[in-house]
């Protein structure tokens, strides 16, 4: 009986865990980056957009968001995100995905992902910075290799990738 009360509190513990997946390619120093335009997820009705830029304007850099296809012409690099939500009578944020691009070659330079159990509430803004530390901290190593690098999709140019 007591074995199993500790099998049942251990499967709750585990199920509780909160997973942040960071992949930046070799070559990229997001450490740098002085400008990024974050694209509007057109979807998106919690306006994570106006977070991310808030949070990246925190951090120094400059950014702003929008349409891509109104993303400035010196912009280098862009920023996509793909939310989702545990549609429950609180509407929690569950998962909350970033991809940082080239803007000039759409190459993938970083991608990061935050997703936590609907039991452990945590705010929208957490997890943007949360995302976001796990993308700009030189510390941050990356354990597996790049989602596969292809071309966003939406526009003929750019777009917004979703797997």
């Amino acid at each position: 009986m007591k074995l199993s009360g500790l099998f049942l509190l251990a499967g709750l513990l585990l199920a509780g865990c909160s997973t942040l997946d960071t992949h930046i390619a070799p070559n990229a120093n997001l450490g740098q980056l002085k400008r990024i335009y974050v694209q509007q997820n057109l979807n998106d009705n919690h306006r994570l957009d106006i977070l991310i830029v808030e949070q990246l304007q925190a951090r120094g850099i400059q950014a702003e968001s929008g349409p891509l296809t109104l993303m400035p012409r010196d912009v280098k690099t862009y920023l996509v995100y793909d939310d989702h939500w545990e549609w429950d009578f609180k509407d929690s944020l569950i998962s909350l995905g970033v991809m940082v691009r080239d803007a000039a070659s759409e190459h993938l330079l970083a991608a990061a992902s935050y997703t936590r159990p609907t039991s452990f509430l945590k705010s929208p803004a957490f997890m943007v910075r949360t995302v976001l530390n796990g993308l700009f901290d030189p510390k941050a190593k990356s354990t597996q290799p790049l989602p596969a690098d292809r071309p966003a999709e939406g526009s003929e140019k750019r777009g917004r990738r979703r797997d």
